[in-house]
């Protein structure tokens, strides 16, 4: 399959592992402090679709350019052959050289954002990985 329409797919599958990731896992009392939940449901509701459209935009542009990082780099991966395992292999790796260790870094220094960048760090892993076994799956 083409790159760009798995980086498409792979761009809505890290969408939804960002929507699950923000919308149902990080929720708690600690996550209000830094403005991830309105105190209001209409305050809710107006900011809800300029926030997703962004999200969505920003999904797009990722999983395009992770899905054109993958199909040059695919070759110098441990996992041989593509698929699956090599999509994740990609994206684990891509994470760890960059927002991983920036949320670790950012974390030692503000005390008070710290659940801030946890979550970060945890969502980001996910959708990473969601968008990289899309994308290992469909670029042959």
């Amino acid at each position: 399959m083409n790159w760009i329409v798995a980086g498409l797919i792979a761009a809505v599958g890290a969408f939804f592992s960002d929507y699950v990731m923000w919308g149902k896992v990080f929720t708690g009392p600690e996550m209000r402090a830094f403005g991830t939940m309105p105190p209001t449901p209409e305050e809710q509701k107006k900011m809800m679709v300029p926030a997703m459209l962004k999200s969505a935009a920003l999904a797009l542009v990722f999983g395009l350019l992770l899905a054109c990082g993958y199909q040059r780099l695919k070759g110098g991966l441990w996992v041989q052959g593509g698929g699956p395992l090599a999509g994740m292999e990609f994206a684990t790796l891509l994470w760890l050289s960059t927002i991983a260790l920036s949320t670790l870094g950012s974390g030692v220094w503000y005390d008070k954002v710290r659940p801030l960048l946890k979550a970060t760090f945890w969502s980001w892993l996910v959708r990473m990985n969601v968008a990289g076994l899309i994308v290992g799956l469909l670029v042959k």
